[in-house]
């Protein structure tokens, strides 16, 4: 840990409240806070004060309290350490819910502190004050109320409890997630002098000179060769004789999952159907990563040959309903299911898992470091079965490159997600961009008709609760956090939730790309059978809208194009990526379509990979049938 000294002399200090909060956003700083983001009030006064003076915390400001929350989801995201968030008192940190739920349910470590008025001011129709303790219930991994400033409360304590946030933020022996403190303030809010008894520093002293945390966590040692074949061989013997072990790997939230997921993959040395938002499809060239499982799993044919005997899951949910309806007929014939579990959800909506292995915070930080091109003897993978399914790869590849790659076509959804993630995977700084893929039809199609590359890519999601808010702000705590080109491909509903933060892209240091599909409204109900009731579907679902998003893209000072044909697109890809690192300006980019052409575009497509797929001689005999009995 790089030690660097006090900037700040807490001896001239004005007041108590403000050698508090300097106590706080200080220990923050030395244990490796990714960012904070400061909404404007006057109860949190004293918070935004200590952070515009701690020149060790990167730091921003979010008119937008909702916005707010996703930055810092973004941020925690990008970096795998917490980023902090400050509110005022009253409805300001209700705002944060959304951002919340989405950071719990994905293990994603968050510090919430939301300034709130003194016990005298409560339950007596005071201004701007509402309940705010236990305002984020189960969603929040521990709630704590920090009191008014006493003197009679020792400094020490202060900064064990800034420890104690941390460390339950980031959950070393339980899942990661958002930490509530909910600090009282009295006047003086203001940075205003008022007598304080200095002789209180003596009891921190050492603190004050060591530029290291209060309190640091010392991890056993761990062996990261060891755990790693310990894994393994634990894997194999769930295995036993099954030859045909299939991997899936649903979404990762941490640059350390990432990493650890990578060693895994290439320690067991099965094929891996891989989710477009775990990162395996970039710069995995020497694996057996599969992109496209889910338009393999439209052939009956090809699932037949393809079926595994076991199923071993990483991280947490995918995107394809066709894989999980897959493995569900896989484990209904007999196939055994194993989920490797990092976060605080049973990654398992058909509740066929019959094994778990869950890997603590300290495992996945031993797992990280190794080097992943040094893989150790194939236990557990079949090279015939993975052959199997590079194959059928390799025939949709092929016929995905003949419709969508042709540059003087006209525009459509799976050719804008494949022409984005192709792009931003050529990046000449290897693993310098982030490409944040919004949810809804965006996510289906980047995990659909995305290819595979050498690249290396961050793909960014937001898939524990799937909403569509956010997305754009969350993509600011992506840029603000790692200072490296971000990019962002979603929909219209969802900008137009998150329409607030333009703003702070228009603000943001690091300039943004973002990618518009405008279908006039939800496109993804065509494909529901929703479609089956048209009254219904439109406009009660799809909620047309109308919006000129050129005029919104020039009100908040973004660059605006709008490409018709797939080259085109292409071309104001390559413009918007020179604009953003010689000019520092970001760039809207608005494809539009049509839902029902969309609809339709979609299911030609599908058919002809189908009638691919079952004309495909794959080589191999149809997988034995388990029974229950030799699990």
């Amino acid at each position: 840990m790089t030690v660097q000294p006090l900037t700040i002399d807490l001896a001239a200090s004005p007041n108590r409240n403000t050698l508090w909060t300097d106590l706080a956003v200080t220990e923050w700083g030395r244990l490796g806070l990714s960012l904070a983001v400061v909404c404007p009030g006057s109860r949190s006064a004293p918070l935004a004060h200590a952070i515009a003076r701690c020149a060790r915390v990167k730091s921003m400001i979010a008119h937008d309290e909702r916005a707010a929350g996703f930055v810092a989801l973004g941020a925690a995201r990008a970096t795998g350490h917490a980023a902090l968030v400050v509110t005022t008192s009253g409805t300001a940190a209700a705002n944060l819910l959304p951002a919340v739920v989405e950071a719990s349910k994905t293990g994603t470590p968050m510090i919430i502190v939301s300034a709130d008025r003194p016990a005298e001011l409560q339950e007596c129709g005071a201004n701007q004050s509402i309940a705010q303790s236990q305002l984020f219930g189960s969603f929040a991994r521990w709630t704590f109320d920090v009191p008014c400033a006493d003197g009679a409360i020792e400094l020490p304590w202060i900064l064990s409890t800034i420890d104690e946030a941390w460390h339950r933020a980031h959950g070393p022996t339980r899942p990661a997630g958002p930490v509530h403190l909910n600090w009282r303030f009295r006047e003086p809010l203001a940075p205003r002098s008022e007598p304080w008894d200095r002789s209180e520093l003596a009891s921190i002293s050492r603190w004050i000179e060591s530029g290291v945390p209060w309190r640091r966590p010392l991890e056993a040692p761990c062996s990261a060769e060891g755990l790693r074949d310990a894994i393994v061989q634990r894997i194999a013997s769930e295995v036993g004789s099954a030859s045909r072990t299939l991997v899936v790997v649903g979404a990762l939230y941490s640059p350390a999952m990432r990493a650890a997921a990578r060693v895994l993959v290439r320690a067991l040395g099965c094929p891996v159907i891989a989710d477009v938002g775990c990162g395996l499809r970039h710069g995995c060239s020497d694996l057996s990563i599969v992109a496209h499982g889910d338009l393999i799993a439209l052939s009956q044919s090809a699932c037949e040959h393809l079926y595994p005997e076991c199923i071993v899951h990483i991280g947490g949910g995918v995107s394809s309903r066709r894989i999980g309806e897959l493995c569900d007929a896989a484990t209904q014939r007999g196939a055994r299911a194993i989920l490797i579990r990092e976060g605080p959800e049973r990654i398992d909506p058909l509740h066929r898992v019959s094994a778990e292995l869950h890997l603590e915070a300290t495992e996945i930080r031993a797992l990280a470091t190794l080097d992943s091109a040094h893989s150790i003897a194939n236990k557990v993978g079949c090279s015939g079965y993975a052959a199997q399914w590079l194959r059928a790869q390799r025939e949709v590849e092929r016929l995905l490159a003949a419709q969508l790659d042709t540059r003087g076509d006209a525009l459509d959804e799976p050719s804008a997600a494949r022409i984005v993630t192709a792009h931003c995977a050529s990046h000449d700084e290897a693993g310098a961009v982030t490409l944040l893929v919004g949810n809804s039809m965006p996510i289906r199609d980047a995990d659909m008709h995305a290819a595979r590359s050498d690249g290396r890519l961050t793909v960014a999601v937001n898939r524990g609760a799937s909403g569509i808010d956010g997305l754009i702000a969350t993509a600011v705590g992506h840029a603000r956090a790692t200072a490296t080109p971000t990019w962002v491909h979603l929909g219209d509903l969802s900008l137009l939730h998150d329409v607030g933060s333009l703003a702070l892209v228009r603000e943001s240091p690091v300039p943004l790309v973002i990618v518009l599909v405008n279908n006039g409204g939800g496109g993804i109900f065509h494909f529901l059978p929703l479609a089956e009731f048209p009254t219904l579907l439109d406009p009660w679902s799809s909620a047309p809208h109308g919006t000129d998003f050129r005029a919104i893209a020039l009100a908040f000072g973004l660059h605006y194009d709008a490409p018709e044909t797939r080259g085109g697109l292409l071309e104001v890809l390559k413009t918007a990526r020179v604009r953003a690192d010689t000019n520092g300006v970001s760039t809207l980019i608005e494809v539009r379509t049509e839902r029902n052409e969309n609809h339709l575009f979609h299911r030609v497509l599908q058919q002809a990979i189908r009638e691919r797929l079952d004309s495909l001689d794959l080589g191999c005999e149809h997988p034995r049938e388990v029974t229950r009995g030799s699990q």
